[in-house]
Protein backbone atom coordinates (compact mmCIF):
# COMPACT_ATOMS: atom_id res chain seq x y z
CA UNK A 1 0.00 0.00 0.00
CA UNK A 2 1.46 3.64 -0.92
CA UNK A 3 0.72 5.48 2.12
CA UNK A 4 1.97 9.20 2.17
CA UNK A 5 2.45 11.85 4.88
CA UNK A 6 1.79 15.46 4.15
CA UNK A 7 3.47 17.88 6.71
CA UNK A 8 6.35 16.36 8.52
CA UNK A 9 6.10 19.25 11.01
CA UNK A 10 5.11 19.07 15.37
CA UNK A 11 1.80 16.79 15.35
CA UNK A 12 3.05 15.29 11.76
CA UNK A 13 6.11 13.58 13.23
CA UNK A 14 7.90 16.30 15.60
CA UNK A 15 6.11 15.44 19.22
CA UNK A 16 7.52 11.93 19.50
CA UNK A 17 10.58 13.87 20.73
CA UNK A 18 8.56 15.11 23.90
CA UNK A 19 9.65 13.03 26.83
CA UNK A 20 6.71 13.99 28.72
CA UNK A 21 3.85 13.10 26.21
CA UNK A 22 1.82 9.90 26.46
CA UNK A 23 3.40 7.90 23.11
CA UNK A 24 2.18 7.78 20.17
CA UNK A 25 1.60 11.16 19.91
CA UNK A 26 1.59 12.18 16.58
CA UNK A 27 0.31 10.91 12.78
CA UNK A 28 3.26 9.15 12.08
CA UNK A 29 3.70 7.29 15.59
CA UNK A 30 0.09 6.86 15.30
CA UNK A 31 -0.07 5.12 11.86
CA UNK A 32 3.09 3.22 13.26
CA UNK A 33 1.28 1.78 15.81
CA UNK A 34 -1.84 0.26 13.94
CA UNK A 35 0.75 -1.37 11.28
CA UNK A 36 0.33 1.79 8.64
CA UNK A 37 3.66 1.95 7.14
CA UNK A 38 3.99 5.36 6.23
CA UNK A 39 6.41 4.80 2.73
CA UNK A 40 5.95 8.53 1.17
CA UNK A 41 6.37 12.06 2.37
CA UNK A 42 6.50 15.83 1.73
CA UNK A 43 7.15 18.70 3.19
CA UNK A 44 8.24 22.21 2.45
CA UNK A 45 10.88 22.12 4.96
CA UNK A 46 13.82 20.43 3.82
CA UNK A 47 15.31 20.07 7.53
CA UNK A 48 12.09 18.52 8.45
CA UNK A 49 11.46 16.26 5.52
CA UNK A 50 15.35 15.00 5.57
CA UNK A 51 14.89 14.78 9.42
CA UNK A 52 11.79 12.26 9.33
CA UNK A 53 13.03 10.42 6.40
CA UNK A 54 15.88 9.23 8.14
CA UNK A 55 13.64 8.39 11.13
CA UNK A 56 11.21 6.64 9.05
CA UNK A 57 13.23 4.66 6.68
CA UNK A 58 11.83 6.51 3.54
CA UNK A 59 14.20 6.64 0.49
CA UNK A 60 14.94 10.33 -1.23
CA UNK A 61 13.21 9.01 -4.29
CA UNK A 62 10.22 8.87 -1.82
CA UNK A 63 10.70 12.41 -0.47
CA UNK A 64 9.19 15.28 -2.14
CA UNK A 65 8.45 19.38 -1.40
CA UNK A 66 5.29 19.33 -3.41
CA UNK A 67 2.43 17.24 -2.49
CA UNK A 68 1.00 17.33 -5.82
CA UNK A 69 4.02 15.91 -7.78
CA UNK A 70 3.50 13.47 -4.93
CA UNK A 71 0.16 12.36 -5.45
CA UNK A 72 0.41 12.65 -9.07
CA UNK A 73 2.98 10.64 -9.78
CA UNK A 74 2.40 7.83 -6.75
CA UNK A 75 -1.61 7.84 -6.42
CA UNK A 76 -1.41 6.91 -2.59
CA UNK A 77 -4.62 5.34 -1.67
CA UNK A 78 -3.92 6.67 2.20
CA UNK A 79 -3.17 10.27 2.52
CA UNK A 80 -2.19 12.21 5.97
CA UNK A 81 -2.84 16.00 6.02
CA UNK A 82 -0.56 16.95 8.49
CA UNK A 83 0.00 21.03 7.48
CA UNK A 84 -1.23 24.11 8.15
CA UNK A 85 -4.81 25.38 8.32
CA UNK A 86 -5.35 26.87 4.92
CA UNK A 87 -3.38 24.21 2.95
CA UNK A 88 -6.18 21.85 3.88
CA UNK A 89 -8.80 21.86 1.63
CA UNK A 90 -6.41 22.34 -1.50
CA UNK A 91 -4.34 19.19 -0.57
CA UNK A 92 -7.51 17.39 0.38
CA UNK A 93 -9.07 18.04 -3.22
CA UNK A 94 -5.44 17.02 -4.57
CA UNK A 95 -5.29 13.63 -2.84
CA UNK A 96 -9.09 12.51 -3.87
CA UNK A 97 -8.25 13.36 -7.34
CA UNK A 98 -5.22 11.25 -7.51
CA UNK A 99 -7.15 8.29 -6.17
CA UNK A 100 -6.81 8.52 -2.24
CA UNK A 101 -9.34 6.14 -0.33
CA UNK A 102 -8.56 7.20 3.12
CA UNK A 103 -7.47 10.72 4.43
CA UNK A 104 -6.70 11.43 7.69
CA UNK A 105 -6.52 15.68 8.06
CA UNK A 106 -5.67 17.79 10.74
CA UNK A 107 -7.82 19.72 12.55
CA UNK A 108 -9.77 22.27 11.87
CA UNK A 109 -10.39 20.35 8.78
CA UNK A 110 -10.99 23.96 7.03
CA UNK A 111 -10.58 27.42 7.48
CA UNK A 112 -14.45 28.15 5.93
CA UNK A 113 -17.84 26.41 5.85
CA UNK A 114 -17.98 26.41 2.18
CA UNK A 115 -14.70 24.31 1.99
CA UNK A 116 -15.56 22.11 4.54
CA UNK A 117 -18.76 21.35 3.00
CA UNK A 118 -17.21 20.77 -0.60
CA UNK A 119 -14.84 18.55 0.99
CA UNK A 120 -17.77 16.30 2.43
CA UNK A 121 -19.61 16.66 -0.77
CA UNK A 122 -16.35 15.22 -2.59
CA UNK A 123 -16.16 12.44 -0.16
CA UNK A 124 -19.81 11.39 -0.78
CA UNK A 125 -19.17 11.50 -4.58
CA UNK A 126 -16.10 9.73 -4.55
CA UNK A 127 -16.27 7.39 -1.52
CA UNK A 128 -13.84 8.09 0.41
CA UNK A 129 -13.58 7.87 4.16
CA UNK A 130 -12.39 11.15 5.97
CA UNK A 131 -10.85 11.20 9.62
CA UNK A 132 -10.65 14.31 11.04
CA UNK A 133 -7.76 14.35 14.25
CA UNK A 134 -10.39 15.33 16.97
CA UNK A 135 -8.66 12.89 18.77
CA UNK A 136 -10.22 12.50 22.13
CA UNK A 137 -13.19 11.12 20.28
CA UNK A 138 -10.69 8.21 20.54
CA UNK A 139 -9.45 8.34 24.06
CA UNK A 140 -10.93 5.60 26.31
CA UNK A 141 -11.59 8.03 29.05
CA UNK A 142 -13.84 10.37 26.95
CA UNK A 143 -16.03 7.64 25.78
CA UNK A 144 -16.36 6.56 29.77
CA UNK A 145 -17.44 9.95 30.03
CA UNK A 146 -19.95 9.52 27.32
CA UNK A 147 -21.24 6.12 28.38
CA UNK A 148 -22.01 7.49 32.11
CA UNK A 149 -24.03 9.97 30.39
CA UNK A 150 -26.06 7.88 27.82
CA UNK A 151 -26.39 5.36 31.06
CA UNK A 152 -28.18 8.24 33.20
CA UNK A 153 -25.10 8.01 36.01
CA UNK A 154 -25.00 11.47 36.83
CA UNK A 155 -28.99 12.23 36.00
CA UNK A 156 -30.24 14.02 33.37
CA UNK A 157 -27.15 16.57 32.17
CA UNK A 158 -28.17 20.28 32.92
CA UNK A 159 -25.55 22.62 32.55
CA UNK A 160 -21.71 22.08 31.10
CA UNK A 161 -18.97 24.66 31.48
CA UNK A 162 -16.05 23.83 28.63
CA UNK A 163 -12.77 25.84 29.34
CA UNK A 164 -10.09 25.72 26.92
CA UNK A 165 -7.21 28.12 28.72
CA UNK A 166 -4.58 29.01 26.96
CA UNK A 167 -2.32 32.62 25.87
CA UNK A 168 -3.79 34.76 23.41
CA UNK A 169 -3.62 34.71 19.66
CA UNK A 170 -0.08 34.57 18.01
CA UNK A 171 0.66 35.82 14.72
CA UNK A 172 -0.42 37.49 12.05
CA UNK A 173 -4.58 37.54 11.34
CA UNK A 174 -5.12 36.10 7.98
CA UNK A 175 -8.43 35.11 7.22
CA UNK A 176 -7.47 31.77 5.71
CA UNK A 177 -6.57 30.56 8.93
CA UNK A 178 -10.45 30.89 9.59
CA UNK A 179 -9.79 31.92 13.47
CA UNK A 180 -7.92 32.81 16.53
CA UNK A 181 -7.35 30.03 19.93
CA UNK A 182 -11.41 29.11 19.77
CA UNK A 183 -11.13 27.91 16.65
CA UNK A 184 -7.61 26.57 16.52
CA UNK A 185 -7.20 24.99 19.97
CA UNK A 186 -11.15 25.60 21.17
CA UNK A 187 -11.92 23.22 18.24
CA UNK A 188 -11.74 19.97 20.17
CA UNK A 189 -13.32 21.79 23.16
CA UNK A 190 -16.65 22.08 20.51
CA UNK A 191 -16.37 18.35 19.15
CA UNK A 192 -16.35 17.15 22.52
CA UNK A 193 -19.21 18.98 23.19
CA UNK A 194 -21.12 17.44 20.25
CA UNK A 195 -19.55 13.95 20.74
CA UNK A 196 -21.09 14.14 24.36
CA UNK A 197 -24.34 15.76 24.22
CA UNK A 198 -25.15 16.13 20.01
CA UNK A 199 -25.64 18.85 17.49
CA UNK A 200 -25.51 22.73 18.64
CA UNK A 201 -28.43 24.25 17.62
CA UNK A 202 -27.94 28.20 19.15
CA UNK A 203 -25.09 30.09 20.28
CA UNK A 204 -24.59 33.47 21.50
CA UNK A 205 -21.19 35.03 21.63
CA UNK A 206 -18.87 37.51 21.97
CA UNK A 207 -14.78 37.71 21.69
CA UNK A 208 -12.02 40.08 22.58
CA UNK A 209 -8.45 41.66 22.00
CA UNK A 210 -5.73 42.72 24.26
CA UNK A 211 -4.09 46.00 22.91
CA UNK A 212 -5.39 45.72 19.15
CA UNK A 213 -8.47 46.94 17.67
CA UNK A 214 -8.09 43.79 14.88
CA UNK A 215 -7.55 40.56 14.13
CA UNK A 216 -8.19 37.67 15.37
CA UNK A 217 -9.45 36.92 19.39
CA UNK A 218 -7.34 36.52 22.33
CA UNK A 219 -10.79 35.23 24.21
CA UNK A 220 -13.83 34.38 23.38
CA UNK A 221 -16.76 33.33 25.38
CA UNK A 222 -20.23 31.70 24.60
CA UNK A 223 -23.40 30.20 25.59
CA UNK A 224 -24.22 27.24 23.46
CA UNK A 225 -27.84 24.91 23.49
CA UNK A 226 -27.71 21.75 22.06
CA UNK A 227 -30.63 19.49 20.48
CA UNK A 228 -30.75 17.34 23.59
CA UNK A 229 -31.37 20.67 25.67
CA UNK A 230 -28.48 21.07 27.75
CA UNK A 231 -26.94 24.64 28.17
CA UNK A 232 -23.02 24.81 27.57
CA UNK A 233 -21.00 27.83 28.80
CA UNK A 234 -17.82 27.72 26.94
CA UNK A 235 -14.13 29.66 27.50
CA UNK A 236 -10.96 29.59 25.07
CA UNK A 237 -8.12 31.34 25.04
CA UNK A 238 -8.14 34.03 27.63
CA UNK A 239 -4.77 34.88 27.45
CA UNK A 240 -4.10 32.55 30.52
CA UNK A 241 -0.22 31.83 31.60
CA UNK A 242 -0.94 27.78 31.82
CA UNK A 243 -3.01 25.30 29.53
CA UNK A 244 -6.11 23.79 30.53
CA UNK A 245 -8.48 21.47 28.63
CA UNK A 246 -11.65 20.97 30.72
CA UNK A 247 -15.27 19.87 31.07
CA UNK A 248 -17.43 20.03 33.55
CA UNK A 249 -20.74 18.24 33.16
CA UNK A 250 -23.76 18.61 35.63
CA UNK A 251 -26.88 16.47 36.09
CA UNK A 252 -29.63 15.83 38.38
CA UNK A 253 -27.91 13.74 40.25
CA UNK A 254 -23.83 14.48 40.27
CA UNK A 255 -21.28 15.88 38.22
CA UNK A 256 -18.15 14.90 36.17
CA UNK A 257 -15.04 16.72 35.87
CA UNK A 258 -12.84 15.49 32.90
CA UNK A 259 -9.55 17.45 31.26
CA UNK A 260 -6.02 16.21 30.30
CA UNK A 261 -4.96 13.77 32.81
CA UNK A 262 -7.69 13.72 35.31
CA UNK A 263 -11.19 12.77 35.56
CA UNK A 264 -13.32 12.98 38.94
CA UNK A 265 -17.34 11.80 39.64
CA UNK A 266 -19.83 14.04 42.41
CA UNK A 267 -22.72 12.37 43.80
CA UNK A 268 -25.60 13.66 45.35
CA UNK A 269 -25.84 12.91 49.51
CA UNK A 270 -27.38 13.85 52.18
CA UNK A 271 -25.61 17.15 53.28
CA UNK A 272 -23.80 16.88 56.71
CA UNK A 273 -23.38 20.79 56.48
CA UNK A 274 -27.62 21.93 56.34
CA UNK A 275 -30.89 20.08 57.24
CA UNK A 276 -32.65 18.84 54.92
CA UNK A 277 -30.55 19.72 52.43
CA UNK A 278 -28.41 17.58 49.91
CA UNK A 279 -24.81 18.61 48.17
CA UNK A 280 -21.80 16.77 46.22
CA UNK A 281 -19.13 14.41 47.43
CA UNK A 282 -16.34 12.76 45.43
CA UNK A 283 -16.95 9.40 44.36
CA UNK A 284 -14.68 6.49 42.50
CA UNK A 285 -14.75 7.13 39.17
CA UNK A 286 -15.64 3.88 37.37
CA UNK A 287 -12.61 2.00 35.55
CA UNK A 288 -12.29 1.99 32.30
CA UNK A 289 -9.90 0.42 29.62
CA UNK A 290 -6.53 2.13 28.53
CA UNK A 291 -5.81 2.80 24.99
CA UNK A 292 -3.90 5.52 23.02
CA UNK A 293 -6.07 7.97 21.10
CA UNK A 294 -4.09 8.19 17.81
CA UNK A 295 -3.12 4.58 18.07
CA UNK A 296 -7.31 3.81 18.23
CA UNK A 297 -7.62 6.58 15.01
CA UNK A 298 -4.82 4.77 12.91
CA UNK A 299 -6.71 1.16 13.71
CA UNK A 300 -9.78 2.76 12.16
CA UNK A 301 -8.40 3.71 9.15
CA UNK A 302 -6.63 0.79 8.64
CA UNK A 303 -9.83 -0.76 8.92
CA UNK A 304 -11.55 1.83 6.35
CA UNK A 305 -8.74 0.83 3.84
CA UNK A 306 -9.62 -2.95 4.11
CA UNK A 307 -13.37 -1.89 3.82
CA UNK A 308 -14.22 -3.45 7.43
CA UNK A 309 -15.12 -0.44 8.90
CA UNK A 310 -18.93 0.96 8.89
CA UNK A 311 -18.93 4.40 10.42
CA UNK A 312 -15.90 6.54 11.32
CA UNK A 313 -15.96 8.21 14.68
CA UNK A 314 -14.31 11.59 13.70
CA UNK A 315 -15.85 12.30 10.54
CA UNK A 316 -15.85 14.89 7.91
CA UNK A 317 -19.73 15.91 8.78
CA UNK A 318 -18.31 15.99 12.60
CA UNK A 319 -15.24 18.20 11.76
CA UNK A 320 -17.74 20.49 9.57
CA UNK A 321 -20.01 20.58 12.46
CA UNK A 322 -17.34 21.71 15.07
CA UNK A 323 -15.82 24.36 12.35
CA UNK A 324 -19.50 25.67 12.17
CA UNK A 325 -20.04 25.78 15.37
CA UNK A 326 -16.92 27.86 16.10
CA UNK A 327 -17.79 30.53 13.04
CA UNK A 328 -21.61 31.03 15.15
CA UNK A 329 -19.51 32.46 17.94
CA UNK A 330 -17.85 34.84 15.56
CA UNK A 331 -20.67 35.56 13.89
CA UNK A 332 -22.85 36.10 17.05
CA UNK A 333 -20.05 38.37 18.26
CA UNK A 334 -20.23 40.34 15.27
CA UNK A 335 -23.61 41.13 15.59
CA UNK A 336 -23.36 42.34 19.36
CA UNK A 337 -24.08 38.99 20.53
CA UNK A 338 -27.46 38.23 19.07
CA UNK A 339 -28.53 34.66 19.11
CA UNK A 340 -27.62 32.40 15.84
CA UNK A 341 -29.53 29.70 15.11
CA UNK A 342 -27.18 26.65 13.34
CA UNK A 343 -27.22 25.85 10.37
CA UNK A 344 -25.47 28.74 9.78
CA UNK A 345 -24.86 29.81 5.42
CA UNK A 346 -21.44 30.00 4.97
CA UNK A 347 -21.89 33.29 3.19
CA UNK A 348 -23.25 34.87 6.17
CA UNK A 349 -19.94 34.69 7.64
CA UNK A 350 -17.37 36.88 5.98
CA UNK A 351 -13.91 36.65 8.19
CA UNK A 352 -12.62 39.31 6.82
CA UNK A 353 -15.42 41.81 8.33
CA UNK A 354 -15.56 40.10 11.48
CA UNK A 355 -12.04 40.45 12.26
CA UNK A 356 -11.46 43.78 10.39
CA UNK A 357 -9.22 42.66 8.41
CA UNK A 358 -8.12 44.38 5.20
CA UNK A 359 -9.17 42.69 1.70
CA UNK A 360 -5.82 40.66 1.25
CA UNK A 361 -6.96 39.31 4.93
CA UNK A 362 -10.22 38.54 3.73
CA UNK A 363 -8.88 36.25 1.07
CA UNK A 364 -10.58 32.93 0.76
CA UNK A 365 -9.46 29.22 0.17
CA UNK A 366 -12.44 27.94 -2.63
Amino acid sequence: MKAALIGCGRIGFLLENDPLRYKPCTHWGGARSAGIRINLACDINPGRLDAFSAVAGIPAASCFDSHLELLRKHSPEFVVIATWTPSHAPIFIDAVKNGARVIVIEKPMAPDLASARKMIRLCEKRGVSLIVNHERRYDPRYRKVKKMIDDGAIGEVRTVHASMLTGGYRGVSDAAEGGGPLLHDGTHLVDMVRFLFGDIVRVSGEFSREGRSSGFEDRAVAWMKTESGVDVFLEAGGSRRYFVFELEISGTLGKIVVGNGYEALFMRRKSRLYTGFHDLAEAAFPGYGKGNCFSELYREAKKALSGRQKGISSSGADGCGALEAIHAVYLSAHRNGAAVKLPVRPGDVDLGEIFGLTRTGAKKIL
